[in-house]
């Protein structure tokens, strides 16, 4: 079967991690011949193979000429089934056609995009998407709720096919990056450093500032890079000794995210919505305890791997924490429950459940093509 894969996103975090590894397990099977669509400034995720090859695509995924290259580009190779791996999806469609809807956040939590407008044209992006496509990937239970709720129609598309992270853990584990490398020797807690309305933040940092009144030692390193004035803003009243504890790491490369995540004493996600969640398992196959919210798809995601805590609240936060920090028993406990969990996630089960879903698309659009001849 030839398959034409959109990889013009594998730059970009969570969409690029979910193509670069479906596109490399893709690659390995007998029964796929790949055909990655790429930005021309980018390297394609399988550069070398016999049963994968490459276009250009000059254009930016978002927006009209994109999807008219896009649709162009799939004219040209005539593939079998094209797999759009986020909602931007060629113009025009007149070949099976498989989209992967990540999550629909924008649309379910207020404050995550900008502007209105911007709203308006994302949920329209996804509404074709879901309208056109023949069979929708989802990561998670959740997001198929979220996917079947606002567009009721797509419902019978819908199959969900969990990410993976074992290509992930496999790479080095490099040093600590810059500011994070003197933190890296004392004590702290990690988690990511995105500040958008549904990570929930602030609850994390109200429950580390809680704990480190009680624990002079104890660090918070973020992965990312603060927007002027955030800490500031959020911790107002906060000692400035304890402010200082909380470190933004700036950018960060796999191979130093991966020592983040081995020295952390647990790994913290507070998110009160999540399309997927690949950070906690990405923390657990390196060995670390999870804390996480209950919230959406993160209990599919870690299952009785991790402590989980109701979203948004500082005190049951509080209270995991300090039960991973002072024990270490729970800590061991979690870290082999962590690896013995995220074995079972691997981009190779996931290809050929995708592979799977591919069959199904082809044989739904035929079935329209018949349908339309009847009809005739």
């Amino acid at each position: 079967m030839r398959v034409l894969l959109d990889c013009r996103m594998t730059t970009w975090t969570g969409v690029g991690r979910y193509t670069t590894g479906l596109a490399r397990a893709l690659a390995a099977r007998d029964d796929i011949e790949l055909v990655q669509v790429c930005s021309s400034d980018e390297t394609p995720p399988v550069s070398r193979g016999p049963n994968a090859g490459s276009r250009r695509a000059a254009a930016h995924p978002f927006g009209l000429r994109g999807a008219l290259e896009l649709g162009s580009l799939v004219r040209a190779v005539a593939p079998d089934v094209v797999h759009c791996a986020h909602f931007p999806t060629p113009m025009p469609v007149r070949t099976p056609l498989v989209v992967t809807l990540h999550d629909l956040i924008p649309l379910v939590v207020d404050g995550v995009l900008s502007s209105a407008s911007k709203r308006v044209v994302y949920r329209w992006w996804n509404s074709r998407a879901a309208r056109r496509a023949d069979r929708i990937i989802v990561p998670s239970q959740a997001t198929a709720e979220d996917v079947t709720r606002l567009f009721a129609d797509s419902r019978h598309k819908v199959a969900v096919i969990p990410e993976a992270v074992d290509d992930f853990s496999s790479g080095p584990i490099g040093p600590a990056p810059g500011a994070a490398a003197e933190s890296v020797g004392r004590p702290y807690l990690l988690s990511m450093g995105n500040t958008k309305p549904h990570k929930d933040l602030p609850t994390l940092l109200r429950a580390f500032c809680r704990l480190a009144r009680s624990d002079p030692d104890l660090h918070l390193i973020l992965v990312g890079t603060q927007p002027p004035g955030y800490l500031r803003a959020v911790l107002e009243g906060t000692p400035d000794e304890i402010q200082a504890r909380v470190l933004f790491t700036g950018p960060v490369d796999d191979n130093g995210l991966r020592a983040l995540y081995a020295g952390a004493l647990t790994f913290v996600f507070p998110s009160v919505h999540e399309g997927f969640g690949l950070p906690p398992l990405e923390a657990m196959a390196l060995g670390t305890p999870v804390v996480c919210s209950n919230a959406s798809s993160l209990p599919e995601v870690v299952g009785d791997a991790a402590l989980l805590f109701a979203g948004g609240d500082v005190e049951g936060l509080v209270t995991a924490l300090e039960s991973v920090i002072r024990d270490q028993a729970v800590r061991q406990g979690l870290s082999q429950a962590a690896r013995e969990h995220v074995a079972h996630f691997t981009w190779e089960h996931s290809a050929a459940m995708t592979v799977a879903v591919y069959g199904d698309a082809v044989q739904a659009f035929a079935a329209r093509a018949r349908k339309r001849g009847a009809g005739r």
